[in-house]
């Protein structure tokens, strides 16, 4: 590569430079969500904490926040990546050549197993993620799940749409209370 002058060889630089800070920067963030998810998973939503976090990843509770601003901002990038996956499979179910009864057994089971696999993030974005304000990230996460509800409105309209989602969110939470008090065994 020819220079023409001294400039363009810092200026350069500075742009290799950008692209491994960003690199460097998406591997943090990287290595913050995965330590994030393993205590959400254990802890729950409630006893996740910045502390445990930065012990878990094994980075100091400032480098955390250098990468994520606060708790809620972690957990909306990790429920993201879910309801993006969530929509996708939901998206397959809705286009499928299927009756309309069979996609809604279809549907409920995909939620179902979101709620019982991703249940931190299943309660998050069912409960709390409307509440939050000026979290980054959770505009975007709350454009996911209007986009996830308008791709179901093919399938009924939005009332219609909204009391089987309240049915079904009931039914999830109800089975998680008996459940935790050993009523219920999931049969």
């Amino acid at each position: 590569m020819v220079y023409n002058t001294l400039y363009d060889t810092y200026n350069e630089a500075d742009e290799m430079s950008e692209e491994k800070k960003a690199a460097v920067a998406k591997y943090h963030r990287r290595t913050l969500m995965s330590a994030a998810d393993r205590l959400l998973v254990e802890l729950g939503y409630d006893g996740m904490n910045m502390n445990l976090l930065s012990k878990e990843a094994g980075y100091s509770k400032a480098t955390v926040y250098v990468y994520f601003e606060s708790k809620d901002e972690i957990v909306c990038a990790l429920a993201a990546e879910r309801l993006k996956l969530l929509r996708g499979e939901l998206a397959l179910v809705v286009k499928s050549d299927v009756s309309e009864p069979e996609k809604f057994k279809e549907i409920e089971s995909v939620l179902k197993e979101f709620a019982t696999e991703d249940g931190v993030y299943f309660d998050f974005v069912s409960s709390r993620v409307f509440a939050i304000r000026g979290v980054k990230g959770a505009d975007e996460l709350k454009e996911l799940i209007k986009g996830i509800f308008t791709d179901l409105t093919a399938l009924l309209p939005t009332d219609e749409l909204a009391s089987k989602w309240y049915a079904f969110y009931g039914k999830i939470k109800t089975e998680s209370a008996l459940k935790s008090l050993g009523v219920f065994d999931g049969e």
